[in-house]
């Protein structure tokens, strides 16, 4: 009890220095305040320019968190006050294990437009009980977060009192945001799905009550022999619980190829395992082609390799923007054998922001160490090509 009292006086004295403003107040003035002389779009940057316009102590202490260049910093081990920050997937939060306390998350998605969206949730469950879940469109050129207050449209948020309990959760892994709504007799879970430039409202369900799994980025490759190879890397990815969904989809098919079976119609499949590449492609009835793409090269330091993956849609031909559109990046460590999600950042790719760009795709090597971005605008096709050194790429 001490500890906890000691640690309250703490918080407390940090709201008193730093100016908190009250989550009622953010909720009020936020949708019409637009923020201004935001440096990037890095979930640091686009935080501490959300915090330094609306300050909490929530806010302040997940920064004072990636200041120190942690991943995670446990505050009070009583109350289990946690800070997270997962760079690699734009994410990070405070929270405890259930009381009283204040927490927040906030969360970055990449806009098929070439700008990003900020997701900023704030809450605190008594006096009163309340939650706000910000919007923001960062834009790269003009360097501002502008708010988009009705993002999440598609159902009906105030028809359930003052202080509803309706509490939304932010994705640390993949692109979903879930709502449960804990009004009347019986919970509800709602599902906002991501289409490129926005979470989209997907579909409502009644809410499980039974332990679910705790997301991880940790992806644990099995492996028989020295070193893993790609069908290895291939099959981690596919078995993972967390991983995209129509990598998940091709669990059907990637059995059938390792038990040297044809492929159902439409559906094709190349395994280099001496260039370590995969490609997998899938004609849907309604004429839309999804492609999958693994590759993966060695680092200098001899003790870890760079595994890509990425997936593009297309539609009558054309290029499309998805859900799970894009190309993700995992370091795997030749020791411990598991793959962690990387920035793009961190292995020096920067994304330029290309007007008028309506979908990217992208070309994984099946040799040489080259990955081709290509922008699809309205006025044509321009393309990036970054080569990796060993280090980064370049």
């Amino acid at each position: 009890m001490k500890k906890i009292i000691a640690t309250l006086i703490l918080v407390v004295t940090a709201i008193s220095s730093y100016g908190q403003i009250y989550l009622e107040d953010i909720d009020k003035g936020w949708p019409t305040k637009t923020i201004s002389n935001v440096a990037n779009g890095s979930i640091g940057v686009l935080l501490e320019s959300f915090d330094k316009t609306w300050p909490t102590w929530m806010g302040k202490t997940i920064r004072n968190t990636m200041e120190k260049g942690l991943s995670k910093e446990v505050l009070d081990e009583e109350t289990e006050l946690t800070v997270i920050v997962d760079a690699a997937n734009g994410y990070a939060s405070l929270g405890d294990a259930g009381t009283d306390g204040g927490y927040m998350n906030a969360c970055v998605w990449n806009r098929s437009n070439g700008h990003k969206l900020l997701a900023v949730c704030l809450g605190k469950p008594t006096d009163p009980c309340i939650e706000i879940v910000c919007f923001y469109d960062y834009n790269p050129q003009k360097k501002t977060l502008t708010p988009e207050p009705d993002i999440l449209k598609g159902y009906r948020w105030n028809d359930k009192g003052e202080f509803p309990q309706i509490y939304c959760r932010l994705p640390r892994t993949g692109k979903d945001i879930i709502i449960d709504d804990w009004c009347g007799n019986s919970p509800v879970r709602h599902t906002f799905t991501w289409n490129g430039m926005k979470p989209v409202y997907s579909k409502s369900e009644p809410i499980n009550d039974d332990e679910e799994l705790e997301p991880t980025n940790d992806i644990t490759v099995k492996f028989k022999g020295t070193s893993p190879n790609i069908k290895d890397f291939m099959t981690a990815f596919i078995k993972h619980p967390f991983i995209m969904e129509p990598v998940m989809g091709m669990e059907p098919s990637w059995e059938l190829f390792l038990n040297g079976m044809k492929l159902m119609p439409g559906e094709s499949l190349t395994v280099d395992v001496q260039n370590g590449y995969v490609n997998y492609e899938s004609i849907e009835s309604d004429n839309e082609r999804l492609v999958i793409q693994c590759c993966y090269w060695n680092c200098a330091d001899k003790k870890h390799k760079i595994v890509a993956l990425s997936n593009d849609s297309y539609k009558n031909g054309k290029a499309i923007t998805g859900q799970f559109s894009g190309v993700d990046f995992y370091t795997y460590d030749n020791d411990t054998h598991i793959m962690q999600m990387i920035s793009p950042c961190d292995l020096g790719i920067e994304f330029d922001a290309v007007p008028g760009v309506y979908a990217t795709t992208h070309s994984l090597p099946r040799q040489g160490k080259t990955i081709v971005f290509t922008y699809h605008t309205t006025t044509g096709k321009k393309e990036k090509r970054v080569t990796w050194n060993g280090n980064k790429f370049m």
